[in-house]
């Protein structure tokens, strides 16, 4: 890459691998798809990267055994390239090599830190996202990696969501959840939900694509020393309706309050009118599809992730953690699935003690 320094030697690229080692004795970080480690750079590698000696890198290694629950379609380092100098606080490359990667390490803490998983994020924050917003949508599509083949076309929206669908009951629905059928049938998870989705969002609307993180949310924000803002983990970045931005956001910041989300829907539509307002064309009703689509998508991802939590839960407390969750995701589902109740947490229990081996 650009900003690696290149060697004919092996002492660089064995460095890197031996930091990697050194690095990977520790407790990663948390992470669905990479386990992530910091350490400080010696003086060697700290040169052939332009950085003082001592300065924190990330090492990022993916999780090959993960279910791939999201849908992906580049590879996060060549999303990173694209965008440097574009996107405030997006990590540099700095290694890649067979096994992992080295990235710049963004100083601070994170939102979810700071905040709190559910408290009030603060004015202050949300007013900050408009830039964030603002930087997403002047990325140039053309500096991006190539979509793949059958990716639909600029504008069409309709065809994107219809993506979205499409990997979510094949791949998650399909491959990762059909041992998990049994769980879904106990707690009346009805067939044919994203399909009945599909039909009300006939038309969708057209709106130019842009790029889009999809995974805006309080650990992914990092506050640094001058309060400002950086957005990492950049593996589930998409091309697309650019209105998906704010529901993934919407339905993944877990905003306190209702005044918090209309702030954000706020800065959302500032920061697009100003540099894409063919973005807010019947944004309003795209944005209670999209919603429903995260809302439903949530049900299939995280029971599948808590059940098989709730397998290696070695005490009640943790096992009621995991009920806790799926009655909550269940419970915001509840429109979105057609349903007019939700699975009592006693039965919710009942039925993961009843699959727990198929999980």
């Amino acid at each position: 890459m650009p900003d690696v320094a290149r060697s004919d030697s092996d002492r660089v690229v064995d460095t890197w691998v031996s930091l990697y080692r050194t690095a990977a004795e520790g407790a990663p970080l948390a992470g669905y798809y990479h386990r992530n480690h910091c350490v400080r750079l010696p003086p060697g590698p700290a040169r052939s990267v332009a950085l003082p000696a001592g300065t924190i890198v990330k090492f990022r290694t993916p999780i090959t055994e993960a279910a791939q629950l999201n849908l992906r379609i580049w590879p996060e380092g060549e999303v990173l390239g694209a965008i440097r100098g574009r996107v405030r606080g997006s990590p540099r490359v700095l290694a890649d090599r067979p096994g992992f990667t080295v990235h710049s390490f963004a100083e601070g803490r994170s939102l979810a830190e700071l905040a709190g998983r559910d408290a009030p994020v603060g004015r202050a924050y949300i007013d900050a996202l408009g830039e964030i917003f603002r930087q997403l949508a002047t990325v140039p599509p053309a500096t991006l990696p190539a979509c793949p083949d059958d990716w639909p076309e600029d504008g069409d929206c309709a065809g994107f969501l219809r993506t979205l669908v499409e990997f979510t009951e094949s791949e998650v629905k399909g491959r990762h959840g059909k041992n998990h059928q049994a769980l879904f049938a106990a707690l009346r998870v009805p067939d044919g939900v994203f399909a009945r989705l599909l039909e009300r969002a006939h038309p969708l609307g057209e709106r130019p694509f842009v790029l889009l993180h999809t995974d805006i949310h309080r650990g992914n924000l990092i506050v640094g020393p001058d309060g400002g803002l950086s957005l990492i983990d950049w593996e589930l970045a998409l091309l697309g309706d650019p209105v998906y931005e704010l529901a993934s956001h919407l339905s993944r910041m877990r905003y306190a309050t209702w005044a918090e989300r209309r702030a954000a829907h706020r800065v959302w539509c500032a920061a697009l009118r100003q540099v894409n307002p063919a973005a807010l064309a019947g944004h309003r009703r795209a944005l209670r599809v999209y919603r429903d689509f995260e809302r439903l998508q949530s049900v299939h991802i995280d029971v599948i992730r808590l059940a098989s939590d709730f397998s290696r839960c070695p005490d009640k407390g943790g096992r009621d953690r995991v009920v806790a969750g799926i009655e909550s995701v269940m419970r915001a589902a509840r429109r979105p699935l057609g349903t007019r109740r939700v699975p009592s947490r006693r039965r919710i229990a009942q039925a993961l003690a009843e699959t727990a081996g198929g999980a």
